[in-house]
């Protein structure tokens, strides 16, 4: 009993951190819930009306091409939400890190799930309101592979997190910081694997992107699972070779393997969390 009253008022300064960091936020998930509704309305129902954009022949197709925008609202709300976890205590000097009322870590953790728990409501939002318009267009039961898409869309966003976080844990704005992890994570990732994919083509997957593991997010709705999962185009060009002519080819990953996805993921929440704690630890000294 005595162990119980101990774990439990441990527990609450982390709960009570939560909750008020969930308030504090709300004004983002007002917006952040907007854009979504209005994101999944727009791909699930409004561009159905144009005779341009065909319903596709499957339900799990429908959600694929839908869910092509949850990366983009993932990213944004990660670098949103997350950016003032560690730095904001900071650059604020709010007192609690240096005079603390609570242990700091617990003050950290309780942030953390605050604003873990809106990002993954944000994202149910869009995948509820797609999964509504998939039932009415094709009827039935809603194809099962939409709850691991959804599955792996939560690991995704805990990755996101986490590398947000271990940002936080040692830039000193956080301004600065929602500015350089976007452009890390919309533009860096991207331009990197583009290189990666002209010097080595199929010899060197870029299981190190972040951007790229978000593809099993579409990916997994497929069946059969893509295979193979890089895929070369071609491009022919006008007048001789060596003088415009010839044939120009380009290659591309579609997606890592599910496994190997799932496990990169996890390492990177693993080791963003583990660094960051370092970090968090020597800016105290």
């Amino acid at each position: 009993m005595r162990d119980e009253k101990i774990a439990f008022i441990g527990i609450t300064p982390i709960y009570h951190t939560m909750i008020f960091e969930m308030k504090k936020q709300k004004k983002k998930l007002y917006f952040f819930t907007v854009i979504t509704i209005l994101i999944a309305v727009l791909t699930g129902y409004i561009l159905q009306l144009f005779p341009d954009f065909l319903l596709a022949d499957t339900q799990a197709e429908f959600f694929s091409s839908g869910l092509n925008f949850i990366s983009f609202i993932t990213l944004f709300a990660a670098c949103l939400f997350f950016s003032g976890i560690i730095c904001s205590e900071f650059n604020k000097r709010t007192g609690f890190i240096v005079f603390p009322k609570i242990n700091k870590y617990k003050l950290i953790i309780g942030k953390y799930l605050g604003n873990l728990i809106l990002v993954v409501f944000i994202t149910a939002v869009f995948y509820f309101i797609l999964g509504l318009f998939g039932f009415l267009y094709y009827g039935g039961l809603i194809n099962i592979r939409i709850f691991y898409s959804f599955g792996f869309a939560v690991l995704y966003v805990i990755a996101l997190s986490s590398f947000v976080t271990l940002f936080s844990s040692f830039m000193k704005n956080v301004n600065i910081t929602i500015i350089i992890t976007l452009v890390i994570l919309l533009m860096g990732f991207n331009i990197a694997d583009q290189i990666i994919n002209l010097i080595f083509a199929d010899a060197f997957e870029p299981l190190y992107s972040l951007a790229y593991l978000g593809n099993l997010i579409t990916s997994v709705l497929l069946n059969p699972f893509p295979n193979p999962r890089y895929a070369e185009f071609s491009f022919g060009g006008m007048g001789p070779p060596g003088m415009g002519g010839g044939d120009f080819s380009f290659g591309s990953w579609a997606t890592p393997s599910i496994f190997m996805g799932t496990t990169l993921l996890l390492v990177y929440i693993i080791a963003c969390f583990i660094l960051a704690a370092i970090l968090f630890k020597r800016r105290q000294l």
